[in-house]
């Protein structure tokens, strides 16, 4: 009987011991679940500001640089047109300068059309990646929901007094505190692990939103330059008529 006593209190000890290291522990998720939401709302900010910069860039400086190509084209052949000349060798000096101009602008297009091209396809790629991602975050919603479904149940045979603990055992509790405590070792490595990762994804998300701030910066310089050029295009282009 003084056996079964001690096996009590030891299972009692242990529980109590176990109580507080699970409140160590309930405490740690959390905190990784605060720096996951953390790292989240990081992540989907730079993801933003990089679509943001995709679209100014692509679809704003590329157009108004492209542009800017268009018009000074039109300039050249505009002055080669008005150039007068005194014979057939001068004659065709320039219109085989008009040529000229096409083909270089007609090659500066095919060579920016292939440029493009390899950005459609490493897009095309992220785009697959990005639907892997969707995928595994379906298959982690599903394990969400399964194991809820799991408690359901658990909880449905408690309300239903499958849980009978007049019939528990010291030995049996002792087997219980032990399984939980084997449970407990392997969440503390994963919460530690899980912490360590968090901290150098949000170190990472960090980096990576002064790079994209950097990047739009660039973009701007780079507006202001063509709006500059653009200028000196609408300048040219009235000498052009002027003179014509």
């Amino acid at each position: 009987m003084e056996v079964k006593v001690n096996k009590i209190d030891k299972n009692t000890s242990a529980i109590e011991k176990n109580k507080k290291r699970i409140l160590k522990i309930k405490s740690d998720v959390k905190t990784n679940e605060a720096l996951i939401f953390q790292s989240r709302s990081m992540i989907e900010e730079n993801r933003l500001l990089i679509l943001s910069n995709y679209t100014a860039a692509f679809l704003g400086n590329r157009q108004l640089a492209k542009n800017n190509t268009e018009e000074i084209f039109e300039n050249r052949d505009l002055i080669l047109s008005k150039k007068e000349s005194g014979n057939d060798v001068e004659k065709n000096f320039i219109n085989g300068q008009r040529n000229k101009a096409t083909i270089d602008h007609l090659r500066h297009n095919s060579d920016i059309n292939s440029g493009v091209l390899e950005i459609s396809k490493e897009m095309s790629k992220i785009n697959m990646k990005l639907i892997s991602i969707n995928r595994k975050i379906m298959s982690l919603n599903q394990t969400i929901v399964s194991f809820n479904r799991d408690q359901i149940e658990v909880n449905k045979h408690l309300l239903d007094g499958d849980l009978d603990s007049s019939k528990a055992t010291p030995e049996n509790n002792s087997k219980l505190i032990k399984d939980n405590e084997k449970k407990m070792d392997e969440l503390e490595k994963n919460v530690k692990k899980n912490l360590e990762t968090m901290y150098d994804l949000i170190a990472t998300s960090k980096d990576y939103s002064n790079s994209v701030i950097e990047s739009k910066k660039m973009i701007f310089a780079l507006r202001s330059s063509i709006v500059k050029n653009r200028e000196t295009i609408q300048i040219n282009k009235s000498k052009a008529l002027v003179n014509s």
